[in-house]
Formats: C-alpha cells, sequence, structure tokens
C-alpha cells in the first residue's frame, strides 16, 4: 500500500474544479481612475507585457505607449466610472460565490459595501508615513466603521520596511483589538520606481523582517500578502518557525507565466506542508475580471487535489479569519 507524504500534492485527483463558496483574501475598493485614465488595459501575465527596455527611454512613457496598444492574449480592459467598477466586481463576486476582504480607504469603502454587504469583510488600507495618526484616532476607526482586518498595509511602496520602529504602535493596537493584519511584501508594478514609488525597495519584499515582529507579538494574526515573492524560502522558513503566519497568493498568480508560478512558487509551498496555510486572493483593483481568470489559474494548476483547491479557495481564510466553515 502506498504510503501519503505529509504536503505531497494529490496528482490523482487532477484538474477537478472547485466550485464551492470563496473566500477573496485581497481585493481593493478603488476609484476608476486610481491606475490612470480609463479604460485602462491589462495584460495577463503582467510581467510579459513589456519585456525588455532601454533605459534611453522613459519608463512611463515606455508603458503608457505599451498600454495604448497591447499585444497580449489575456487582455482586459477596466470600467471608466466607479459605478461601473463596483457593479462588475460585484457581479464576479456573486457569479463565483465569494465573499471578499476589501481593502480600501475609509470613506470611500461605504459606497462599495452598500453596494452588496453580504459579500464584503471591510479592510482599512494603511501605510506609513500618509497613514500616521494617533492610536486612539485608529482604533476609533476602526471600531466606528466595523472594521474587520488591517490592510493592505502598504509599507513597502514607500521604502519602510515591516519591522520598522514606527509600526510597533500599530502592531500593539491589533493585538489589542484581536483584529488580523494584511502586510504586503512582494512585487510591485514592473518597473515600480519609474511608476509613482520612488521609494519601493524588492530588498523589503524578504520576509524575514518579521521575524523580530513575531517575536514581539505574538498575539499577532498576520498574514503575507503575495507571500513576500519571489523569497520563497525564506517564507517557508518563517511558516515553520510561526505556525501562526498565513500567506495570500495576492495576484502573482498572475503577474507572472503559469508554469513558474506553479512550478517555483505554489507548487513548492504545497510541498513544503503548507498547504493549510496559502489563502486565496485574486488583488484585483480595476479589472474585475481578474477574479475570474485567478480562479481559472488555481483550478488549474495539475497537482493540487480538490481537497487541496478548497483549503486555499475557502477553509484557510475561514479560519484565518476565525469565520464559520461552511460549505
Amino acid at each position: 500500500m502506498q504510503t501519503a507524504v505529509i504536503g505531497q500534492p494529490d496528482e490523482s485527483k487532477n484538474n477537478v474544479p472547485y466550485t464551492g463558496p470563496i473566500i477573496d483574501m485581497h481585493l481593493h475598493a478603488y476609484h476608476a481612475d486610481a491606475n490612470g485614465p480609463p479604460p485602462l488595459p491589462f495584460c495577463v501575465p503582467i510581467s510579459t507585457m513589456i519585456q525588455h527596455f532601454d533605459p534611453k527611454d522613459t519608463w512611463m512613457e515606455v508603458v503608457m505607449k505599451a498600454s495604448e496598444n497591447p499585444n497580449c492574449e489575456g487582455l482586459l480592459l477596466s470600467p471608466e466610472t466607479d459605478e461601473e467598477l463596483i457593479k462588475q466586481t460585484v457581479g464576479q463576486l456573486q457569479k463565483h460565490n465569494i465573499t471578499a476582504v476589501l481593502s480600501g480607504e475609509v470613506d470611500f469603502l461605504p459606497d462599495w459595501l452598500k453596494a452588496a454587504p453580504n459579500r464584503f469583510i471591510p479592510s482599512l488600507k494603511f501605510s506609513l508615513p500618509a497613514d500616521e495618526m494617533p492610536i486612539d484616532s485608529l482604533e476609533a476607526i476602526i471600531k466606528a466603521n466595523n472594521i474587520k482586518v488591517i490592510g493592505e498595509i502598504g509599507n513597502q511602496y514607500h521604502g519602510i520596511a515591516a519591522n520598522d520602529p514606527g509600526m510597533d504602535k500599530y502592531w500593539e493596537l491589533a493585538v489589542k483589538l484581536d483584529i488580523p493584519v494584511a502586510v504586503h511584501l512582494g512585487s510591485g508594478p514592473p518597473g515600480a520606481p519609474y511608476l509613482g514609488f520612488p521609494n519601493y525597495r524588492v530588498k523589503f519584499s524578504n520576509p524575514l523582517q518579521l521575524e523580530e515582529v513575531l517575536n514581539k507579538y505574538s498575539g499577532l494574526r498576520m498574514s503575507v500578502m503575495h507571500y513576500g515573492e519571489p523569497f520563497i524560502d525564506e517564507m517557508i522558513a518563517m511558516m515553520y518557525t510561526y505556525p501562526q503566519l498565513y500567506v495570500d497568493l495576492g495576484g502573482i498568480m498572475w503577474t507572472y507565466p503559469k508554469a513558474y508560478f506553479y512550478e517555483y512558487h505554489l507548487k513548492k509551498m504545497v510541498l513544503a506542508g503548507y498547504g493549510k496555510r496559502i489563502m486565496f486572493g485574486s488583488d484585483s483593483m480595476n479589472w474585475p475580471g481578474l477574479i475570474g481568470k485567478s480562479i481559472d489559474i488555481i483550478n488549474e494548476a495539475p497537482f493540487l487535489s480538490l481537497a487541496q483547491k478548497e483549503d486555499i479557495f475557502y477553509n484557510n481564510a475561514a479560519r484565518f479569519l476565525r469565520l464559520e466553515i461552511k460549505k
């Protein structure tokens, strides 16, 4: 009799799609023009949209030119108004039976929440230095708006490491309120430092910087958005050492070609035995079609069993958020 190996993908049940309820841990409440004048084209995978660059040119101009005449198979166009963006996003959530952790600014979240109150879990977008405030002010905002998650914490875009001492009072508040946090560690848009984020640094993707944070705040419930990509070995080591640490797939499945994402990212984490702490995230911003594409990429992973897909799409997030696990 063949003995099962912990973490070993079950390839005997390949290509069986998961069709049950989904929790999307990584959805953004953006304005329609947040990434530029709509309609904006978007190629999947985004890493191949511009395959080479000569620095005699300006990266922003090259990106804009590529956007005017995109050459890709997975082309998406963004809705032109806030109302249409919300409507199409809610349509995707209803179509795929999704409840989404919705990250946004406190003054714009209500526009989304009222469109489908049963489909959203409100999460507060937060980054230093822009959102720095007295701790009692942040606590009041969280309580007044029924915020369930703090995130996306996007300090990396501003050149601030996750273990920066300026975050200590915010980690303390999260522990006090017993509210989970979602931290951006990983890739931004291609050429991020030349697209309005001059302080973005790849080195701050490394999850090892979370070591002192998790040691100091052992009661902190933390999800690493984008799973600290490309630092997979470091992420696995952190998950081994800190068993409370979860990750979400946060859009990396459509950032790179599927074969690369499967072989060197997702499969490696599953083989390491951490299929119970990997959560689905679409990272949908201005392109609602990314939600369905993200679901398809996970469902098409040839090494995932149906049970493993169910964990990624639903069970793991329900456990992390302390929700009732429904079938």
